[in-house]
């Protein structure tokens, strides 16, 4: 068990890496004496993953000589990267792997919504876009909750993972998830191979790891099926670490019920470690039923644990928000009872983020610090950050893993 003294020293360490790394202006001099607040908060204490069964995988160790595959989706908190992004860093330099692969990739900022800062994509050919959020029939999404497809016979997909920020991502190995076994379609790549290829995906290889590839797709539409890509898989083959984020905002645990390739990309990534971090749209709907949500979220447990027998599942509890700005969400604690109550069944871990940034109104608290965005539902770039780092602590001390049970 970690004492008071080491957690809280962690806590001073953690908030003065996030001081050092944001530009001294006179604003900034403010928000940083407001960012040690957190670092006095006693929730800090409870920066913990709790296990229901002993778990070889957590917490994450520095000296492992074998690759280490995560996988975390999720909702808007995860789509936009801001959280996923600073916990890949982390880990990164924790592995001592100055070549991370991108993990798992969608056309987001095709489809017209908030992408990642770690890749682009530009196309080209007419391509129409599908989610499962607000969809009544299952559809051939997977991880993202989003496909892509088209009917034009010559279309090209290109990917850039150049970034002056956080350095450029190379990738010598790229997996397209599209449906080459339902119509005939011709895959090329200047500088690839194909190595593997199902009627779900097609994996190529390159010569070189890049930063930019373009790859086109020429097929034979006479059976009048769309070609349709539900994401890529982004990967170098020296690295150490893959940390694949996707994400949908507005996505609920239902809504990826309707994700029709979520299993045969589950099993293609084979991650060691699955993050879910759904609940804060299921517990934001006028309408929520915690049995519902129960039952719903039993069922997606299963799918992971049936396309994955072998990995870890942690789930984690949604922070605090209010509705519509003003109020507290008291849905929220029912989430959090049927989440561990599952963990419990289940044998899954869980990272209970809402005790962990300070309970019920403590979103007013990271407001008045300037980590929220103004809805009081998200946070800005400096929250994600944070809430990153504290992510980061939980996987990979030594005495952040609890065994034990959850009582209210």
């Amino acid at each position: 068990m970690t004492s008071c003294k080491q957690k809280n020293l962690f806590s001073v360490v953690l908030i003065a890496i996030l001081i050092t790394a944001i530009p001294l202006t006179t604003e900034n001099v403010v928000f940083n004496k407001k960012l040690k607040m957190i670092s006095k908060l006693p929730s800090l204490e409870l920066n913990r993953i709790h296990a229901y069964q002993a778990n070889p995988k957590l917490p994450i160790k520095a000296d492992s000589n074998s690759s280490l595959r995560i996988l975390h989706f999720g909702d808007s908190h995860i789509q936009a990267g801001f959280l996923t992004g600073e916990v890949r860093r982390l880990l990164a330099n924790f592995l001592n792997d100055s070549l991370v692969s991108v993990g798992y990739a969608f056309p987001y900022n095709i489809a017209g919504t908030n992408s990642p800062v770690d890749y682009s994509f530009s196309v080209t050919g007419s391509w129409a876009f599908s989610k499962i959020v607000g969809s009544d029939t299952d559809i051939s999404a997977g991880l993202s909750g989003m496909v892509m497809e088209t009917y034009d016979n010559n279309t090209s997909i290109s990917i850039s993972t150049k970034n002056a920020k956080r350095g450029d991502k190379l990738f010598d190995e790229v997996t397209f998830f599209v449906n080459v076994g339902e119509i005939e379609v011709n895959v090329d790549c200047a500088g690839g191979t194909i190595v593997n290829q199902s009627k779900y995906h097609v994996t190529i290889t390159l010569t070189n790891a890049v930063s930019e590839l373009s790859v086109s797709f020429n097929c034979n539409n006479q059976n009048q099926k769309p070609l349709r890509v539900s994401g890529l898989l982004l990967v170098n083959s020296l690295s150490k670490l893959i940390y694949s984020s996707a994400g949908l905002n507005g996505a609920d645990v239902k809504s990826y019920l309707k994700a029709g390739e979520f299993e045969n990309q589950l099993k293609l990534i084979d991650p060691h470690i699955v993050i879910v971090s759904l609940g804060t749209n299921d517990a934001y709907h006028p309408l929520f039923d915690s049995a519902d949500f129960s039952n719903n979220l039993a069922i997606l447990i299963d799918k992971i644990e049936l396309a994955l027998p072998n990995a870890t599942v942690l789930l984690t509890i949604p922070g605090d928000h209010l509705v519509s700005k003003t109020s507290p969400n008291l849905k929220l604690l029912q989430v959090k009872d049927a989440i561990f109550d599952l963990a419990i069944k289940k044998s899954c871990c869980v990272w209970d983020f809402h005790s962990i940034m300070g309970g019920e109104g403590s979103i007013r608290l990271w407001n008045s610090i300037g980590l929220t965005a103004p809805d009081y539902l998200h946070f800005n770039a400096k929250g994600y950050q944070l809430q990153g780092e504290l992510l980061f602590e939980a996987l990979t001390l030594n005495d952040a893993l609890l065994n034990n049970s959850y009582s209210n």
